[in-house]
């Protein structure tokens, strides 16, 4: 064990308040739209969070949203505990040193999908929800991982290697001189 302290938030045992602020207000969101099971819902989310971190307890607070309205939920109110989440993911990017990029990127993710499940729900088939923002969320981590290739180098240019740069494609034939 290291006898220095450490400043990270995840490791020191304290917790940022605004990350337990933005659950606090997941969890009254909850209660107030589902009743006792939401309250139960935001506190199992909050839990998660205090464990796990942020991507879990978002996880875990959507699976337990769909066990608060088992019979379903309407787009207002589907709309309230979206942006309950999102504010509990803003806060957690509050402590990235990028504060204004990441906000904008949390941002701007929400609306495009929030925007796409309302367009698609109008069409009141759930495969067709379901199918076009599974399609919207495999874009948008390939869009992040080639972005991330890039960004780390391991991507050559095309003007640095030719394609058949490497390759000898006639170093088996008969005629070929040694």
């Amino acid at each position: 064990m290291s006898a220095t302290p450490t400043t990270d938030p995840a490791t020191r045992g304290d917790r940022p308040r605004s990350t337990i602020g933005a659950l606090a207000v997941l969890t009254a969101a909850l209660a107030l739209l589902a009743g006792p099971i939401g309250a139960v819902a935001g506190l199992a989310t909050a839990l998660t969070w205090y464990g796990l971190g942020t991507p879990y307890a978002l996880a875990a607070g959507h699976v337990v949203l769909a066990a608060a309205f088992p019979e379903g939920i309407g787009l207002e109110t589907f709309l309230l505990v979206e942006l309950a989440f999102v504010a509990v993911l803003l806060a957690a990017v509050v402590r990235t040193p990028t504060v204004l990029r990441d906000a904008v990127v949390v941002l701007a993710s929400a609306i495009a999908f929030v925007g796409a499940g309302w367009i698609v729900a109008d069409s009141r088939s759930i495969w067709i929800a379901a199918g076009t923002l599974s399609l919207l969320v495999a874009l948008a981590a390939y869009a992040l991982h080639r972005y991330e290739l890039v960004s780390l180098g391991l991507v050559p240019d095309a003007v640095d290697t030719p394609p058949d740069a490497n390759v000898d494609a006639d170093a088996d034939s008969p005629t070929h001189e040694q």
